[in-house]
């Protein structure tokens, strides 16, 4: 037992007076009135009160004053705050973080891992004290703050039962950086001189209720952060993934289809199993295998192309584990699908063949016309630009830019912040830019160029090559349009004459380098497997550019209307879902089409780590219990109270009967 004083010398003094004084009043003697009575039979307890305030009478049972000793016994002992140091949580700022991701959906503990957390949690919020606040986090590959800082219960409860299971795979470090900035108070300083505390700093413990599968953070700073790591799950557990799932056009045979997939054996004993794929609700084909524990099986499935329409497959394992969200995949094969294009040009033999090659036919229509035929007037409506998705300007510009992607070679939109300086030659390319698609796989080092000019872009725009005296070839956003110009002509046309001025037409770098303009700028897609991304992954596509929105409809059936952005972009966010995604235009016509599939090692291995790497040193796993201090005061109040209540109320009938 230890005590602890919860007052000072002269309280002390003060309080321990009072016993005496409550003696004492049992021993004076109170001045009566007398008045005469015929016997005194009926008197009998008011004359034992007064021998018991007669001074120096022997001291009888009186049961108020025994109460009224205990009474003050308990406050004493109160103010002594008893205790003992046991199993009990401390802390005054609480961080509960709750793994949500995908691994959190096994049941290899009942009903789930994530409900077990939920519940670990809140035996947790069982043992705040008063004045001890407490917030909720989940997290995945995110954060996401359910509940701030409060003291009440309530609040904390149903934020942790607001928490449902994701897709999504683990990452730590963005809750752990928002943990750290409640603890952490920033600083800053002035001209490098003096370092200043922005904020005051306020030290929390976080609880983290994690199956541990995560990468280590070692780039971090705890500082007044204290972590607890309480592990979720066993660590022995039964679980076969789908890690990869393809399907592609056979090479020999374009009307044939090949499948690819590997399955991944996770458990501790060997796992039988059928591998089954289906075209949408159609069995197609089976594979049983045998996989031992830790290895993996390659399954190769082929069948018949049906039309040219996408064609969506799903693979399934049929066997019931630990984690179920793994057991299957989806992939779709894209439809062929052609652009449409129009290209001005005054008879440019090298750009008419460098668009007539295989690869661009595949991908779009090309339409060729004379500069002559571009309309001279910006209400003439003789061309149809919302029928096409890209335009290409060679040695000539409209009248006013429409509204699709636009190639200008030789020449600028009709725009004031584009503009060519004079010509000079001869022009040396000494830089490309890797990064963006168009130029990723350019090769520049031996192309001749007679003459050309420097490009003044809009705002914002970006190079793409440059030239020994300046830019040559450049991109720039109009609105939700991209317009691409290029400093030099391929071949000067002077009435009748055309002059070569660069023997990069001849070269194997063009057609590359024109294939790579109409995938881009007329935001084509190849027919081959579409996209497959990751639970919660953005993604970013390019339609044509005669699409100004999108329905994104969702493997729920959901749908939702998304907007093309300035920069040309589609970009989703909402897919959380594991399944097929389909992009729909106007009139229900379709787009295009993705799948997200899980393929997370870190979430199908359902591995329970016993410590997490946070900062510089290992967390390792703990109970929901720690040494604390047991303090047992309130008790000795709460019975002192009872104490005064039971004095009253005998005291009370003692005058009424």
């Amino acid at each position: 037992m230890n005590w602890s004083s919860a007052l000072s010398g002269t309280q002390w003094a003060i309080l321990l007076a009072v016993p005496p004084l409550v003696f004492l009043l049992y021993f004076l003697k109170l001045r009566r009135v007398q008045l005469e009575v015929p016997s005194t039979f009926l008197w009998r307890r008011a004359i034992e009160d007064m021998h018991v305030n007669s001074l120096w009478q022997r001291l009888r049972r009186n049961l108020l004053l025994l109460l009224q000793i205990l009474f003050l016994a308990a406050l004493i002992g109160a103010c002594l705050r008893p205790s003992l140091y046991g199993d009990q949580e401390t802390g005054r700022r609480w961080i509960l973080m709750l793994d949500h991701s995908a691994s959190m959906q096994a049941i290899d503990i009942e009903p789930s891992r994530l409900e077990v957390a939920k519940n670990k949690a809140k035996e947790q919020l069982s043992k705040m004290n008063r004045g001890d606040v407490a917030m909720v986090m989940a997290f995945s590959d995110r954060a996401d703050v359910r509940q701030g800082f409060t003291a009440d219960r309530n609040r904390l409860l149903a934020a942790i039962d607001s928490i449902q299971p994701t897709q999504r795979t683990t990452d730590i470090r963005e809750a752990m950086r928002a943990a750290s900035g409640l603890a952490n108070p920033g600083r800053t300083s002035f001209d490098g001189k003096n370092d200043i505390q922005v904020a005051e700093a306020l030290p929390a413990t976080v609880f983290t209720y994690s199956d541990g599968d995560f990468p280590a953070f070692t780039e971090f700073d705890r500082g007044n952060l204290a972590i607890e790591y309480v592990p979720i799950g066993l660590p022995i557990i039964d679980n076969v993934a789908v890690e990869a799932f393809s399907v592609d056009r056979n090479e020999e045979q374009s009307e044939r289809v090949d499948a690819y997939a590997r399955v991944v054996n996770h458990g501790a004993s060997s796992a039988m199993l059928t591998a089954s794929l289906y075209r949408d609700e159609t069995l197609l084909d089976a594979i049983s295998a045998t996989i031992e524990p830790g290895k993996e099986k390659g399954m190769e499935f082929q069948m018949d192309l049906l039309s040219d329409k996408a064609e969506r497959f799903r693979l399934e394992i049929d066997r019931k584990d630990e984690l179920m969200i793994d057991n299957q995949a989806f992939a779709v094969l894209r439809p062929a699908r052609h652009l449409r294009m129009l290209v001005f040009t005054p008879g440019n033999t090298i750009l008419e063949k460098a668009l007539s090659t295989n690869a661009i036919k595949r991908l779009a229509h090309v339409e060729f016309r004379l500069p002559s035929s571009l309309p001279q007037d910006a209400k003439d409506r003789s061309v149809p630009w919302e029928e096409y998705d890209l335009a290409i300007f060679d040695q000539c510009q409209p009248v006013a830019m429409p509204n699709v992607n636009t190639f200008f070679i030789g020449a600028t939109p009709p725009a004031d912040d584009w503009k060519l300086a004079d010509k000079s030659g001869p022009v040396i390319l000494v830089d490309v830019d890797r990064t963006h698609p168009i130029t990723e796989y350019l090769e520049i080092g031996n192309i001749r160029i007679v003459e050309g000019s420097v490009i003044t872009t809009p705002e914002g725009g970006q190079t793409l090559i440059r030239g020994d005296n300046g830019p040559v070839l450049c991109l720039a956003s109009r609105g939700p349009y991209q317009d691409l110009v290029l400093g030099f002509e391929l071949v000067q046309t002077k009435e009748r004459e055309s002059l070569i001025n660069t023997d990069w037409g001849i070269k194997r770098s063009f057609p590359v380098f024109m294939l790579a303009c109409v995938d881009y700028l007329g935001g084509s897609v190849s027919p081959s497997v579409a996209t497959s991304i990751r639970p919660g992954q953005p993604l970013s596509m390019r339609l044509a550019s005669r699409v100004p929105r999108a329905n994104l409809e969702q493997p729920n059936g959901k749908k939702m209307e998304i907007e093309r952005t300035d920069a040309g972009q589609f970009i989703f966010t909402e897919t959380d879902q594991t399944g097929i995604y389909q992009l729909k235009g106007e009139n229900d016509l379709d787009l295009d089409v993705f799948a997200v599939n899980l393929f997370a090692l870190q979430e199908s291995r359902l591995l329970v780590k016993p410590d997490i790497g946070i900062g510089e040193d290992k967390v390792a796993a703990v109970s929901n219990t720690q040494r604390g201090r047991k303090e047992y005061w309130r008790w000795l109040l709460l019975a002192g109270f009872g104490l005064l209540v039971g004095e009253w109320v005998i005291y009370n009938k003692r005058l009424l009967f």
